[in-house]
């Protein structure tokens, strides 16, 4: 098809000019305008279901700051078909800030609430909620550990106003929901971490017993996978019932489309072509998510960035490849990765001219996108770091024999004790109890930064094999620094 009329370069500009940051702080302002709406996030947003789990980079701290502001929560009840989100109160529990909030402890707080003999874990969190009952139905509140030490003398405090405060919301058809991020910065070892979450879990279940009131929980995948948080008695009722936070292929691309039409730039310029391929029902107006219409968003995607990885389709189809090789061992890709691939495949020179990129655009964004994927999770678990720098210039899929005499000959294991001092972003939580290369690679698994396969195979996905200079035939090539 002839794309004359179509100004690839305003397109170009606007994917070069995605703005990324590297993740949502604690108290950030999620604008309605930056909220794109994935079908597939419905469950997320359900408040009936209080736990969601999502690797780094899959959006919890977003929608834990999204879901404060009440304009996104008005536009959420109507998309999802949600409108109970119209009439809910939404409170902080915990997002790991370091700035003190009316509610919602720091770290600090937290810090010195357990260093005194008040510290109980269950007591925190039912203070933490009765404090904002009382605010609620319009009485005064005291501090944290103030609270702590009434609900010592007086433990039927805490149901007596919840029940109050929740007869009051249900008379009004309205709703409380409290939510909680960043569990893995409750404190610096992963013993109290362990015991905070599994109180904080505790309370969400006691919750089930209200009608109006809820929690909303979002969990890393790793504390997730750790069988010591969930050893309590019916755990398994908020388990089983958790939501995961992930991205759909079609969903990071209709992220891509948002984004390019949110630039004054790209805007026209991707309507245009949107018209020109017949595709115009792929467009995410106003952040809605256009799944739903595939095959006009493969047009699409395809009239701005080629059909092919190459030459011709044995190379690969642009539409299926590059989320392919983006995602993780778990087959996600977050959308910060994806953005970050598309808009690194602009900043190519020379440009293309008969579209916005090109193939050799995308395999530099692959490997930029590589690099910032593999940093990001360096930042939340250092441990990875040596684990995956024994297998540099060797070559995946490996037996597990292979990958435990790497990390034995590079004295991995070794390496990670001692540098932990117990901190929890230095050590995985199964290599505090096990000591050893079985629980290092359910560490790993548990992330999606390794697979092993059917066959007993290891292998590491191309989002962080490329970055760590590891080895595969037929594989997106390492850059040559390595």
């Amino acid at each position: 098809m002839n794309y004359d009329s179509i100004p690839f370069t305003d397109i170009r500009r606007a994917i070069a000019e995605f703005q990324l940051a590297s993740r949502v702080e604690p108290n950030a302002t999620i604008l309605p305008e930056e909220v794109f709406l994935p079908v597939g996030h419905r469950g997320v947003l359900d408040l009936r279901r209080q736990l969601v789990v999502g690797n780094r980079g899959m959006g919890k701290s977003f929608w834990t700051h999204a879901l404060g502001n009440k304009d996104i929560r008005d536009k959420l009840a109507g998309h999802y078909r949600f409108p109970e989100l119209k009439s809910t109160e939404v409170r902080i529990g915990f997002n790991g800030s370091e700035k003190k909030q009316v509610f919602a402890p720091t770290v600090d707080e937290l810090a010195e609430i357990r260093q005194l003999s008040i510290g109980n874990p269950d007591l925190i969190w039912k203070a933490l909620l009765l404090r904002i009952a009382e605010d609620m139905l319009g009485k005064k509140f005291d501090t944290l550990a103030a609270t702590i030490g009434t609900l010592l003398q007086r433990p039927s405090l805490y149901s007596e106003m919840l029940s109050q405060l929740d007869d009051q919301l249900s008379q009004k058809r309205e709703h409380l929901l409290v939510v909680f991020d960043a569990l893995d910065r409750l404190a610096q070892d992963w013993g109290t971490i362990r015991e905070l979450t599994r109180a904080l879990l505790r309370l969400a279940i006691g919750l089930q017993s209200f009608q109006s009131i809820r929690t909303k929980i979002f969990m890393r995948v790793d504390l997730f996978s750790d069988r010591e948080i969930f050893r309590f008695q019916d755990s398994s009722k908020i388990k089983n019932d958790h939501v995961s936070l992930v991205w759909q292929p079609e969903e990071l691309y209709g992220l891509v489309l948002f984004e390019i039409l949110r630039s004054p730039d790209g805007n026209s310029a991707l309507k245009m072509l949107a018209a020109q391929t017949d595709a115009t029902a792929a467009l995410p107006i106003n952040g809605e998510d256009s799944r739903l219409h595939m095959n006009e968003q493969r047009r699409l995607v395809h009239a701005v960035a080629g059909e092919f990885m190459g030459s011709s389709k044995k190379r690969g189809l642009v539409y299926t490849w590059v989320p392919l090789h983006l995602s993780d061992a778990a087959d996600t890709c977050s959308p910060r990765t994806f953005l970050t691939a598309w808009k690194e495949a602009a900043k190519r020179v020379p440009a293309p001219t008969d579209r916005a990129i090109d193939h050799l655009g995308l395999l530099d964004g692959v490997r930029s996108a590589s690099r910032s994927r593999l940093n990001e999770l360096y930042e939340d678990y250092e441990w990875i770091r040596p684990s995956l720098e024994a297998l540099k210039r060797q070559f995946v899929p490996m037996t597990r024999d292979q990958l435990f005499q790497l990390w034995e000959d590079g004295r991995v294991i070794l390496a990670i004790e001692s540098s932990t001092h117990g901190e929890v972003f230095k050590t995985p939580a199964g290599l505090t109890d096990n000591p050893g290369p079985e629980a290092l690679l359910e560490a790993m698994k548990a992330v999606a930064v390794i697979d092993e396969r059917s066959n007993g195979k290891i292998n590491v996905p191309d989002i962080y094999r490329v970055e760590a200079g590891i080895l595969r035939k037929g594989g997106v090539a390492v850059p040559k620094r390595h």
